[in-house]
């Protein structure tokens, strides 16, 4: 494990918890120093600090382009949706887009049945996906590093899921579109958040569900964590909603958090030189995906997560069908395109 996870994991403080229906969330301090700043996406569109638009008119699914206008480096997160352009997307890990530059960034499409322009750049949705499919995500974007050398999800998996967490949560969406599904739950999600407010101070969550750590999620910055909080919640509330059938009874011998972080402390880690500033570590352990990035010695972001919720998200069974899955991904869309199922119309460029 990098030195500086291992410090990051050590230096967390948790002081206590909040339960409500099958959720238990617990907060995360740390005492060590915030490091670098940055602004968070949202608070990037919102003073119109980054303009995040298709890298071409054609458009490219799984690569759009960022301009950071300003001098502070913007902060984007793995999971984050922007909506917009041509189709909605999800960013395939976390990134820090240096001042005043324009990169291409990795990203996954999370609106299947659009591929026309709804306005000229995006804009935040305010969703973070799901955190089991994120989850997913967050594996095969770790085997497409490792083995190809890109940030590649599997789009066709990430499709598949989002299609069927709308038919649990019984909302047809006439795009596919994962921020539908999100949106339909507005109010019981709302009753979620309030019980668990944000603390002061706060710059992570360890979240369990049924009694069983699902994932953390912790930032640098006590201020950037307070912008993305709410976000973060959801994306977990949206299992406890959807989830079908009876709880799961609860362990025997239920796992503390200071025992999941010592899990995580335990992982393997990779690392890669990140898409903006700093570095990216891929994470794997028992039970546990997970990703670090770290600038000027300090960790920005972290998240991981369990697969206690099925069959754990990182196979290496996978890894082997990992080159021809993408090649069938890529004649799948094409036949959609050619029959008018997928998110092409006539005319269009669906780049692969």
């Amino acid at each position: 494990m990098d030195t500086h996870i291992e410090s990051c994991l050590h230096a967390i403080q948790i002081q206590n918890s909040f339960s409500y229906g099958r959720m238990e969330v617990i907060p995360l301090f740390s005492s060590q120093d915030a490091g670098p700043g940055y602004l968070t996406l949202g608070q990037a569109l919102a003073q119109n600090r980054i303009l995040i638009t298709e890298v071409s008119t054609q458009g490219a699914v799984p690569q759009l382009k960022v301009v950071n206008k300003g001098k502070t480096p913007v902060l984007l997160l793995d999971g984050e949706e922007i909506a917009g352009a041509k189709q909605n997307r999800v960013l395939n890990t976390s990134i820090i887009v240096p001042g005043e530059s324009e990169i291409e960034i990795p990203v996954s499409c999370t609106e299947h049945g659009r591929w026309a322009y709804s306005s000229p750049h995006f804009h935040d949705s305010r969703v973070m996906m799901d955190y089991k499919i994120r989850a997913r995500k967050m594996a095969s974007v770790s085997m497409s590093l490792k083995h190809m050398e890109c940030r590649d999800s599997d789009q066709m998996e990430i499709w598949d899921e989002i299609s069927e967490m709308s038919k649990k949560a019984k909302v047809c969406s006439p795009t596919g579109a994962m921020k539908d599904v999100f949106d339909s739950k507005v109010d019981e999600m709302n009753r979620y958040l309030d019980a668990f407010p944000i603390q002061p101070g706060q710059q992570g969550v360890i979240i369990y569900l049924d009694s069983r750590p699902a994932g953390i999620e912790f930032l640098s910055r006590p201020e950037a964590y307070a912008r993305v909080h709410d976000k973060l919640i959801r994306s977990y509330v949206m299992e406890a909603l959807i989830e079908e059938g009876p709880p799961t009874a609860p362990p025997e011998k239920p796992e503390h958090a200071q025992e999941f972080l010592k899990r995580i402390a335990a992982c393997n880690a990779e690392s890669y030189p990140a898409v903006g500033l700093g570095t990216e570590f891929r994470l794997e352990g028992k039970d546990i995906i997970g990703s670090a990035l770290v600038h000027e010695g300090v960790v920005i972001h972290l998240a991981c997560f369990t697969g206690h919720t099925g069959e754990s998200p990182y196979g290496h069974e996978r890894m082997a069908g990992y080159r021809p899955r993408r090649s069938s991904h890529a004649s799948r869309a094409e036949e959609m395109h050619r029959s008018g199922r997928g998110p092409n119309r006539p005319g269009d460029t669906y780049v692969w």
